[in-house]
């Protein structure tokens, strides 16, 4: 089933979440989500191989067949502790070589140390297309968690917002599965 895995982008900047407490999902094909968690990092760096390894053992614990092809995030995630951790997985991850803020000079032209195999990958044709298709994976996902159950959560705390977003998440996948499913039968 699961034919790529994308990270998220900053949901921050559209889910109303309380102060320090970060989103990340992970979807496969059809914004079918195979992760989703709550961290109180501010830092989206630290959760890459956490979110990596929930999605394993979850692709592992719903048996499903498919292994998982590719794995993509964007900028926030790039770390040379990170990808040393998860270099035996098809990983691509954008680095940052230029600041993000237009009317400053670019401090460095090329990638941060233990980086540059990354950055070398992403700039060959194939990594450039697939890279591209990261946007199109996940903010779907997204989109359709705001569009179902508004932009607000209930709780506060990271505990109590991890569990609100993981039976969100779950109600979002039986949506999938049951939409799915009657498409099958006719």
């Amino acid at each position: 089933m699961p034919e790529r895995s994308r990270l998220p982008s900053h949901p921050r900047q559209t889910w109303r979440l309380p102060a320090g407490i970060q989103i990340q999902i992970v979807c496969a094909r059809r914004q079918f989500l195979l992760a989703i968690e709550a961290h109180d990092n501010p830092s989206d760096r630290t959760a890459l191989v956490p979110i990596v390894k929930k999605t394993q053992h979850n692709h592992q614990a719903a048996e499903l067949p498919d292994e998982i092809r590719l794995w993509l995030a964007d900028s926030g995630y790039a770390s040379a502790d990170a990808f040393k951790a998860l270099a035996d997985l098809p990983l691509l991850v954008s680095s940052p070589a230029k600041p993000t803020r237009r009317g400053f000079p670019a401090k460095r032209q090329q990638a941060p140390a233990g980086q540059q195999d990354m950055a070398a990958r992403l700039t060959t044709p194939t990594g450039r297309t697939q890279y591209r298709q990261r946007s199109a994976l996940v903010e779907p996902g997204f989109a359709q968690l705001f569009q179902r159950f508004g932009r607000h959560l209930n709780y506060r705390g990271r505990q109590a917002v991890d569990t609100e977003i993981k039976l969100l998440g779950t109600v979002h996948n039986l949506n999938k599965l049951i939409k799915h499913a009657s498409r099958s039968r006719s």
